[in-house]
């Protein structure tokens, strides 16, 4: 504190310079992009009951995020697109009675991933009970199931509103040819590590702090 004494500097600006110091020394996180598919957008590349991976692959993808329609590579269980009826909208379905899957994904640990929603319909007139199951990538744990009662006429919106390293699976099944996925809403965001290193901008910052504050008294 001896040093101190000769400098127009007070322990309030001390305090601010380290404050400001530490928003700037560690990360700059990126603003998260939400991205909605819409099956309908798909109408200009690909007829309906096509594959859509095999058609429009990686439709959707943006950013780090990948977007994978068929990702066992199995024919029954590749979404195929129709341009109407699964209540009242368009949708993407499969062959298999159950386990009609869809993946987002993220291409480095420098990523993350949310899930915030997606939509489930029906081409069935007199309705059923339809289920769905969200897996976590990163753990293949499920985080998210349900199993809604949707019709030709009534969807269901879906809420997830979760986040992932890795990425997602969804699941959807009961008769995979009446039922049919579509608005699947995501984000990402990057977590950007400083370059420069936190010791060096304290020192620099203490600099500026005494060039500006000090003033040594005669």
């Amino acid at each position: 504190m001896i040093f101190f004494k000769y400098l127009n500097i007070t322990i309030a600006h001390i305090v601010k310079l380290l404050i400001l110091t530490a928003l700037f020394a560690h990360f700059n996180i990126a603003n998260a992009q939400p991205v909605t598919l819409k099956i309908e957008d798909m109408a200009d590349g690909i007829y309906n009951w096509q594959g859509i991976e095999s058609d429009l692959p990686g439709f959707g993808s943006e950013g780090p995020v990948t977007i994978d329609w068929n990702p066992d590579e199995d024919f029954f269980t590749e979404l195929l697109y129709y341009d109407s009826g699964y209540s009242e909208r368009a949708g993407a379905f499969c062959w298999y009675q159950l386990d009609c899957s869809l993946e987002l994904s993220v291409s480095s640990g420098e990523d993350k991933i949310t899930l915030d929603s997606f939509f489930l319909g029906s081409y069935e007139i007199d309705g059923d009970f339809y289920d769905y199951t969200v897996i976590d990538l990163e753990t293949d744990a499920i985080i998210f199931s349900g199993s809604p009662w949707i019709d030709s006429s009534n969807g269901a919106i879906v809420n997830v509103n979760a986040s992932s390293n890795v990425g997602f699976r969804i699941l959807f099944g009961v008769d995979g040819v009446d039922g049919g996925i579509n608005d699947i809403s995501y984000s990402y965001s990057k977590i950007l590590p400083t370059p420069i290193p936190t010791a060096f901008l304290l020192f620099v910052s203490g600099m500026i702090g005494l060039i500006k504050f000090g003033r040594i008294k005669t």
